[in-house]
This record gives C-alpha cells, sequence and structure tokens, in this order.
C-alpha cells in the first residue's frame, strides 16, 4: 500500500513540476523581448534635412519590424572613401542592417564586391547596377528625366536656350538622369549647352563655377538633375540676384523653399517617404532577412511634377512638407 501511495506521490510531483516549468517556459516566452535591430542609413552630404523624408519613411517602417534607424551624414558630397569609412564604422560598431545612398557608384561597387558586408544592405535613392547582394529602391531616373523635359516643353518658348548641369555623375542615378535628357526626343529648347567642370575646377566650389557660368553665358532656363546640384545652382542665383527661370528633379528643403517664392519653376519630386518605407520593409522583412535581394524597386516609387502654382494642393502636402505627417 506504502509502495502505492509514494508512485501516486511521484507522479503527483513529476505533474506539478513539469505543470510549473510549462509555466515558467510560458512566462518566459511572453516576457521574452527580441533585441530593436540597429539599421544605419548612410548617405551623401552634411545636410540631414535633406533626406528628412526618407528618414521618416524608413522610421515608420521600423514601427512594425522591431528596428531603429540612425541616420549618418558626411562631410562631402561625392568623396567614396568618406562613405566607404562610414559603412565599416557603422558595421564595426554592430549595425545589423545597412540603407546607403550611393555617393560614388563604381567607387562603392569596386568595394562591396571585393568586401561583401557580413549583414544585408540595400541602396537608397541611387545605387550601384550589378552589385551582388544588394537591391536599389529609388523613383525611375530616365521617366523623371523624360517627365522634366516635357515640362519645360510645354511651359516655355521654343527658341529658349536651355543650360544643363553636369555635375555629381559618379551617381548612377544622375548619370542616368543626364543621359535621358541628352538622348531625349523632346524639343524643349532651341539650343542646350551642357555646364561641366573641368579637372582643374572638380576640387573648387561648384557655386563659384556657376557663378562664372550664369555670367558669361546668357541662358534661359538651367536644368539641375539632383538635390546637390539644385542647392549649388540656388546659392550661385541668389548670390548674383539673377534673374533665371530654374527647373530641376530635387526634394531638399531648400528646393522646396525656392519652389514657393517662384525662382523654381517646376521639381520633378521623388517620393523618398515611400522610398525609405519600402526599402526598409524589403530589407527586414523576416522571409527576407537572411536572403540576397538584388535587383530595382522604382515601379512601385511615384514621383510628380510639383510647380509654384499647385504646391499647396493637398495632393502634394505630405509629398512636400514631411513635418506635416
Amino acid at each position: 500500500m506504502k509502495t502505492r501511495n509514494g508512485f501516486m506521490i511521484a507522479g503527483a510531483v513529476i505533474v506539478l513540476l513539469s505543470l510549473i516549468l510549462e509555466f515558467a517556459y510560458y512566462m518566459a516566452y511572453i516576457n521574452h523581448e527580441e533585441p530593436i535591430r540597429q539599421v544605419s542609413l548612410i548617405v551623401y552630404g552634411s545636410d540631414g534635412s535633406r533626406f528628412e523624408n526618407l528618414k521618416q519613411g524608413a522610421e515608420m517602417a521600423a514601427v512594425d519590424l522591431n528596428a531603429e534607424v540612425t541616420l549618418i551624414t558626411m562631410s562631402s558630397e561625392d568623396d567614396a572613401l568618406e562613405q566607404i569609412s562610414l559603412i565599416q564604422r557603422e558595421i564595426a560598431n554592430g549595425a545589423d542592417a545597412l540603407l546607403i545612398a550611393a555617393c560614388d557608384s563604381k567607387a562603392l561597387k569596386e568595394y562591396l564586391e571585393e568586401n561583401p558586408p557580413k549583414i544585408p544592405y540595400a541602396f537608397v535613392e541611387t545605387g550601384t547596377t550589378g552589385c551582388p547582394d544588394s537591391m536599389l529602391t529609388a523613383s525611375d531616373d530616365a521617366a523623371m528625366a523624360d517627365a522634366l523635359v516635357r515640362t519645360i516643353d510645354e511651359n516655355e518658348k521654343d527658341w529658349i536656350k536651355a543650360a544643363v548641369i553636369v555635375d555629381h555623375t559618379e551617381r548612377e542615378s544622375v548619370a542616368k538622369r543626364l543621359d535621358a535628357v541628352m538622348n531625349t526626343g523632346v524639343r524643349y529648347a532651341e539650343e542646350v549647352v551642357f555646364w561641366e567642370r573641368n579637372e582643374q575646377e572638380k576640387n573648387k566650389k561648384a557655386q563659384f563655377f556657376l557663378q562664372r557660368e550664369l555670367t558669361e553665358e546668357a541662358v534661359d532656363v538651367v536644368i539641375a538633375l539632383d538635390n546637390s546640384s539644385m542647392e549649388e545652382l540656388l546659392d550661385a542665383t541668389v548670390n548674383l540676384n539673377k534673374d533665371i527661370k530654374i527647373y530641376g528633379i530635387a526634394n531638399s528643403a531648400k528646393s522646396v523653399y525656392y519652389l514657393d517664392n517662384g525662382l523654381i519653376k517646376t521639381l520633378i519630386y521623388p517620393d523618398e517617404f515611400s522610398i525609405g518605407y519600402i526599402a526598409l520593409s524589403d530589407l527586414l522583412n523576416e522571409k527576407n532577412f537572411d536572403l540576397p535581394l538584388s535587383g530595382e524597386a522604382n515601379d512601385r516609387i511615384r514621383f510628380a511634377a510639383v510647380s509654384h502654382e499647385n504646391m499647396y494642393e493637398k495632393a502634394f502636402q505630405r509629398l512636400l512638407f514631411p513635418q506635416m505627417r
């Protein structure tokens, strides 16, 4: 009888211990917090506000993906060695993933092919064609350039002389836009000239080069193909108090300000909020986190032609003014 009672007690103890262990496991499971994944958003240039829309889009995606986004700026526009050193630093500091706006597409491709990161990475806004295990999320550069020249054609006289700024073409995005403008079938001007710094002028501020061009060559319209060139052109124009019509592809706060005061006639404005959101979502999505990503996602990123006349329409408010989200 005693033996039977002993077995019953032992069985009860085993059951009780099993329940306690199961409850402890359950409590540990429900209280377990996955570590927050650290994502470094490495961009070019020193002006972080230029990428505010991009950062906000990535941060919104990060909320649902248990991630945190840190914006990393450079001291320059096109120094590939500086951007490479920032990539190395962020990886060494424990970043779980990288989003990169390439300052020099060729140089970054060469570096990443020789030194593939052991963490997921992807390009935003501008990247490198053929770089292994990476993806570019951006608006369609050729389509934006086509929209730009068509906008000029619709709004200006046929006889105008236009100047296109040829700079920062180390970035594939700018090179693609320039190629589309140079090879367009749209006759948006009677004469088109290209303003490009020579080798001796590369180390000088682009603003001074543009001031000289604006002074020495009479043109009706100047076209900037990216934020960097647009802001340099704006500085040169304002400094000279020059009366010129400006069109371009840009989305910085400075560009929006001068669109508002009428100096810029039309901006082709890419939706960088969506770029940031989609890029981070694709990069950190659980089914993709350990898989290589490649290709482009530009078919999902809209852009708009925004003028001084229509910039305050409801459709453009969230696009132009990220602080109003």
